[in-house]
C-alpha cells in the first residue's frame, strides 16, 4: 500500500536546455523547492505547465503534467502570487 503525502503547489519557472516552462512544483507543507530538487530521483514532476519557446517567448504547448529530466534543467525559480520572480 502506497503512502500518500499532502503537498503544496509552488508556482515555478524552469529553464531547460530546450524550453522555458511555467507550472506548479509540489512540495511538502513548509518544505523548500531545493528539497524536492535534491530528492533521489532523476525527474522533477510539474503540473499545470505552459511550455515557452526560449527564443520567441511564445507559448508552445500546455500540459497537465510533465516530468523533467534533472540533467536538462539549467535553473528553477519560484514565482510569487503576482507572477513576479521571487
Amino acid at each position: 500500500m502506497a503512502i500518500q503525502t499532502t503537498k503544496e503547489k509552488v508556482p515555478v519557472i524552469v529553464l531547460t536546455t530546450s524550453y522555458r516552462l511555467e507550472g506548479d512544483m509540489h512540495v511538502v507543507p513548509g518544505g523548500r523547492i531545493l528539497d524536492e530538487i535534491n530528492r533521489e530521483r532523476g525527474f522533477i514532476p510539474l503540473t499545470n505547465v505552459t511550455l515557452f519557446d526560449p527564443v520567441s517567448g511564445q507559448p508552445v504547448d500546455t500540459l497537465d503534467f510533465i516530468a523533467i529530466n534533472k540533467a536538462l534543467v539549467l535553473m528553477i525559480a519560484p514565482v510569487d502570487a503576482t507572477g513576479a520572480k521571487t
